[in-house]
């Protein structure tokens, strides 16, 4: 199995569309997506033209398997938030504690960020699960804090720091980054 990430480009817009719609994808996504191939595409230029967010498509042996996405949440502090969704049954099964590891060692090593804030909906357990498992530390849960079709939601809240993964990815062993830069530890 080979693990790698492309920048998403328009020709991606209906790839990305399709698998936002998806229900097993869209109702742990915090926002509600339209099946409008021209918001997409707005949505793909304006993502691709920000500083403060960079996204990957995960790749299996090739194939596109995923999405995934890093937001600079305050650039002063070093605060990132790290989001993303397998679509291809091959993302999910070995290799989503990689996908997530190769993620993290961007934020902390490529972008030089100091600390990950993820919020995750209630009824994601497969993504509760990962995040301790690699090495996010639960904060607490925001009671009724997601609105979506007009149905609150609890909303966990896990953190890890640039020391914290520094530490825990020796477990994994994997030093590279979206783009293949390798972070060796030390």
């Amino acid at each position: 199995m080979t693990l790698s990430y492309r920048r998403p480009t328009e020709e991606d817009a209906r790839l990305l569309l399709d698998w936002r719609l998806r229900p097993d994808i869209s109702r742990h996504l915090f926002t509600q997506v339209e099946d409008d191939m021209g918001k997409q595409r707005a949505w793909l230029a304006r993502s691709n033209a920000r500083d403060d967010y960079h996204h990957r498509i995960m790749m299996v042996d090739g194939v596109p398997v995923g999405y995934a996405s890093i937001t600079i949440t305050h650039a002063a502090w070093g605060i990132a938030t790290l989001g993303a969704y397998m679509a291809d049954r091959r993302g999910r099964t070995g290799s989503a504690p990689l996908n997530f590891a190769h993620a993290l060692n961007h934020v902390f090593y490529a972008l030089g960020l100091r600390k990950v804030v993820n919020q995750v909906m209630a009824d994601n357990d497969r993504v509760l699960r990962g995040q301790t498992m690699l090495g996010y530390r639960h904060v607490g849960v925001l009671k009724d804090h997601a609105v979506k079709e007009g149905q609150a939601y609890d909303v966990h809240l896990f953190e890890i720091s640039a020391g914290e993964w520094a530490e825990k990815r020796l477990k994994f062993r994997e030093y590279a980054d979206w783009d293949g830069h390798m972070w060796p530890p030390g």
